[in-house]
């Protein structure tokens, strides 16, 4: 329910010539009925066997009951749109989630539920009380594009009123 985030993916997709997204933390299936209507290909990963069935029963085969990160030692490709949103768990799976992407070329990535500097949106903390913030994955972002990427952050932010960060090659 947030039109600037749905705004930014569109920028991405545009940008980056991307036909295939990603996302980890399926939840009940709504980000993902809208990738698949932005997307030639998704796939989506959900762990929590009561989500997944909703989810799967709402979305279709898109949906995959896995961890996200064997999820994406299975399916991941280059050139594809990452929005990485599976922190629900007490196991927070994100800082190994940007690992397997370090195999890729030119990933694009977004994470939801990430603190905006200079803004009172909403964000996660790992399990061990960091917050998800750029200190947490800089030196993941370093790997995975060599020091060229750019990040982005909403001026604003709709529905739930939480923050992202957008992250592209340069």
């Amino acid at each position: 329910n947030d039109h600037h985030l749905a705004a930014e993916v569109l920028r991405l997709k545009d940008a980056h010539d991307i036909t295939t997204a990603f996302e980890t933390g399926t939840c009940l299936g709504s980000t993902t009925m809208w990738l698949k209507e932005h997307f030639d290909t998704v796939h989506s990963f959900e762990s929590n066997w009561t989500t997944y069935d909703i989810a799967s029963k709402r979305v279709g085969p898109e949906v995959h009951y896995m961890d996200s990160v064997d999820g994406l030692k299975k399916h991941k490709v280059d050139g594809a749109l990452y929005f990485l949103d599976a922190h629900w768990e007490q196991h927070c799976p994100l800082l190994h989630e940007l690992y397997e992407l370090s195999s890729l070329h030119r990933p694009v990535i977004i994470i939801h539920d990430f603190k905006v500097p200079g803004h009172d949106f909403g964000f996660d903390k790992m399990p061990d009380g960091r917050d998800f913030d750029i200190k947490l994955i800089e030196s993941w972002l370093h790997t995975i594009y060599n020091g060229r990427y750019k990040v982005n952050y909403p001026a604003e932010v709709a529905g739930a009123r939480r923050g992202w960060i957008s992250v592209e090659p340069t």
